[in-house]
Parts: C-alpha cells; structure tokens; sequence
C-alpha cells in the first residue's frame, strides 16, 4: 500500500508539471484525476488508489470501532479489502452471474406487462396509471425483440442499431434535466426492472462495486464510466496500446463480451463504444449546430439569436448498450451458462428459415 500510495504520489507531479506547461493547475479530487500528460495506465492506477484509500479506511474504521464484528464484516463484504488484497474472482463466474442476471430481467419484464404488481390493489385510484405502466411495458419488449431478431444484431454492430433505434431521443435541442441525466424522466425513463438487472449484472465484477460495501447503483458506474471515456477520447489514447489486463476489466465494466473472447475481439469492441457515445456524439453535435447556424443565416435574419446548443444522453445511451452487451454476451456461444443457450441454439436454423 505505501508503495502504490508513493507511485500515485509521482503521477499527481507527473500531472502538475503537464497542468502548469498549460499555464492552468491541477484541481484536486476526482477531478484533478482527468488532468492529462499521463497514460492510461498511470489513469487507471490513480483511480484504484482512490478507492483502495476508501476501502481502507472503512475496514480501519470497523476493526477500531466494531472489534468484535470485524471478522464478521470480512466474511460478509469480501470485496471491500483493498486491490492488493483482493482476490481475484473467476471469469465464468462473473459470466454465469451476467448471464443470470439477463435471464431473471427478461421475465421480470415479461411478468410487468401481463400481471399488474400486488401494490395497484392498494390504490383503487391507480388503474389507469397501472395499465400505463404495462402498455410501455409491452412496448418495450417489442422494441426489443424487432432489434435482436434483425440479422447482424450481434456484437459492435448490434449495439449501433440500438443506438440508431433511439436516436429520437438521445439528440435534444434542450438542455438534459436532472431526470433525464438520472434515467427516471417521465417520458422516456428506463423501467426499474432494467435498472434493477443492470446493476446486478455491473456488481458481478468487484472491481466495479466502488468502495460501498453494497455495491455501486447502475447511474453512479455509467457516471464512472463516462469519465473514463472521456479521458481515452480527450488524450487521443490508442485502445491497440492497453495492455490485456487493463482492456479486459476495461470491457467488464461496460459489460462488454466474456469468457472466451480475445483480445483482438475485445478492442475492437471497446474502439466502437469509444465511437458510439464519445467520439461520433461529439461531431454530430457540432455538425448540427452548424448547419442550425447556416440556415439561420439563409433565412430571416429578424430572428435575432445564434444557433442552439445540441444536446447528447450520454447515461441513456451507455445504459442501452451496456443491457444490449449483456444480452449479446448471455447469447454468446462462449458464455459459461450452457443451460441458458441450449434452450435456442437447437431451434436457431428453424428460426432463420422460417
């Protein structure tokens, strides 16, 4: 622990000295973390000794509080031990609890639009509100299987129709509320069922539970994740350059692929995402306000006012291809869960024919 506490030491110099070439300091936090002139490496370093740090001052703070449950608080929160003590958890299983978790949502969905919860029968006023919550309910599975039935509907290609599906809603010409960043919005808000397996399936991995104990919720990883993308896109790093180790926990906190895929495979994967919410919403944004800005100037210049700013959901799309990622690695052919796939790979030539 010292010795990763003095390596972050010199990356946050590393950091300074970069900062101060740009005539502009460091800020301090998880802030100061995004400041460039470091490799990805180095990046992802400084964000495990973040969370190490909390960890350890939980488990500090339990033994010196709690002496009597701290063996207990282990047992119980095995993942809350710093990285260098942390044991590292076998890829099929993460795989077999994705693949579960996909499964368990698929007929939580189905359940929520054909039986009304046990809740509506304490509310006589709510019948309309609950065959509402049904109907999107329904809606929502047909929208996804017209999108997994589609040929090609699997790996990165996949995830650009999902994202081509809602670009309705992903591009607005008005500034993101907080429920639209927090994926509750009235209008087009993700059903709780999603959310509920989604972090189930983010929690698979410990190195995405965070520093709580209990796990880290589905908003807070795709905020984490966000920032990671947004310093790969903002330092111009080469995903061909990240070493396996760090492309591979990469890719398990976007819930890309599984057990079995390659490298090539997995960079190529990661290179799409990167292109899909970070790198693609960008230029179209900015070729948007350019084109509002030349039509303004065709025509009546009595308007007065520029052109209005473009906004991109990046949490909505991150939330959609991490479920479509999930999805495509429960019907990968190298997923651990066999049980699971056999239950369609058998009816897969019919299906195609018919």
């Amino acid at each position: 622990m010292n010795t990763d506490h003095r390596r972050c030491n010199d990356i946050r110099t590393k950091q300074r000295n970069y900062a101060k070439s740009l005539d502009t300091t460091r800020p301090r936090g998880t802030k100061g973390i995004q400041t460039g002139g470091i490799s990805y490496g180095e990046y992802d370093f400084l964000r495990k000794g973040l969370v190490d740090r909390n960890k350890l001052f939980a488990v500090v703070m339990v033994s010196l509080c709690l002496p009597n449950y701290f063996v207990y608080y282990l047992w119980s929160f095995p993942d809350m031990l710093p990285s260098p003590f942390l044991k590292p958890t076998d890829t099929n299983e993460i795989s077999r609890v994705r693949n579960h978790a996909v499964i368990n949502t698929l007929l939580d969905i189905e359940k929520g639009a054909r039986v009304a919860p046990w809740s509506s029968k304490l509310n006589p006023f709510g019948k309309k509100a609950t065959e509402r919550g049904m109907v999107k309910l329904t809606n929502y599975i047909n929208v996804g299987c017209n999108i997994m039935e589609k040929d090609g509907a699997s790996g990165p290609s996949g995830g650009k129709m999902v994202l081509k599906k809602l670009k309705p809603i992903l591009y607005t010409s008005k500034p993101l509320t907080k429920q639209q960043k927090l994926l509750v919005d009235k209008e087009h808000s993700i059903p709780k069922q999603v959310i509920k397996g989604l972090t189930k399936a983010i929690g698979a991995d410990p190195l995405n539970k965070g520093s709580s104990p209990f796990g880290i919720g589905a908003v807070k990883h795709i905020e984490s994740v966000t920032l990671v993308d947004e310093f790969l896109v903002n330092e111009n790093i080469n995903v061909d350059e990240i070493s396996d180790q760090l492309l591979e926990e990469a890719c398990s906190a976007r819930l890309i692929g599984g057990t079995g895929w390659t490298t090539d495979e997995r960079r190529e994967a990661l290179t799409s995402w990167l292109y899909q919410v970070e790198i693609k919403p960008r230029t179209k944004c900015e070729a948007m306000m350019k084109q509002q800005t030349t039509s303004e100037g065709e025509g009546n210049d009595d308007n007065g006012g520029g052109a209005s700013e473009v906004y991109f959901n990046g949490n909505l799309a991150r939330a959609a291809l991490m479920c479509y990622n999930a999805m495509d690695a429960t019907r990968d052919t190298r997923a651990d869960s066999r049980l699971l796939r056999v239950m369609y790979q058998g009816q897969k030539k019919e299906f195609i024919l018919n």
